[in-house]
């Protein structure tokens, strides 16, 4: 499908701990637009299973759905709420990508229109980060256990590296807005669309 090219998708990607949730607020906020939440597709397809909407459901649906239609399959899910999105506005957010082959998918279906930020962060800043969030903290073995998940099962550090842009989120959350609005200006600068203003 190919869509008018002032249409732009701002998908942000990142290991846990990153600060992604901060970033998407802040385009969120900035933009005013859609958020396309990958999560959001996986808990409507538990719900749709007739199932309870647990940590565990979602993980299996999650499983079920890549095994059945390859590691691309929430972001497919996704494109339907993105098409959508994109017949009443001209920007939408993705949030949660988890694989390259998620970003191969919507490369190919949205070719001009895809901006892949990476958000990065040291490791004892997520370390911190996650041991006190106040859902489902992470120990940094448990950290460290997730990070080799997400890279060697679903690819996702192939994602990272090969963005478009790079967000260090190591200060205040300050610096991370006037990140996040040189971003857009740079990502709307690119596409010949009149930045934030």
């Amino acid at each position: 499908m190919n869509h008018d090219a002032g249409h732009g998708i701002f998908a942000v990607v990142g290991l846990a701990g990153t600060g992604k949730s901060s970033v998407v607020q802040l385009l969120h906020e900035l933009l005013g637009v859609p958020v396309v939440y990958f999560g959001g597709v996986v808990v409507a397809e538990v719900s749709r299973r007739g199932l309870k909407v647990t940590e565990e459901t979602e993980r299996v649906v999650r499983e079920e759905l890549r095994a059945e239609h390859g590691m691309s399959a929430i972001a497919h899910l996704a494109s339907r709420d993105v098409d959508e999105h994109f017949r009443a506005h001209d920007e939408v957010i993705i949030d949660g990508l988890y694989s390259y082959a998620e970003y191969e998918l919507l490369h190919e279906r949205y070719p001009d229109q895809l901006s892949l930020i990476a958000v990065h962060a040291p490791r004892a800043v997520r370390e911190e980060r996650l041991a006190h969030r106040p859902v489902r903290p992470l120990t940094p073995a448990e950290i460290h256990s997730r990070d080799l998940r997400e890279i060697r099962t679903l690819d996702k550090a192939t994602a990272i590296a090969l963005a478009d842009h790079h967000l260090v989120n190591d200060g205040s959350m300050a610096d991370l807005r006037r990140h996040v609005e040189r971003t857009i200006a740079e990502i709307r600068e690119r596409r010949g669309v009149r930045a934030v203003g």
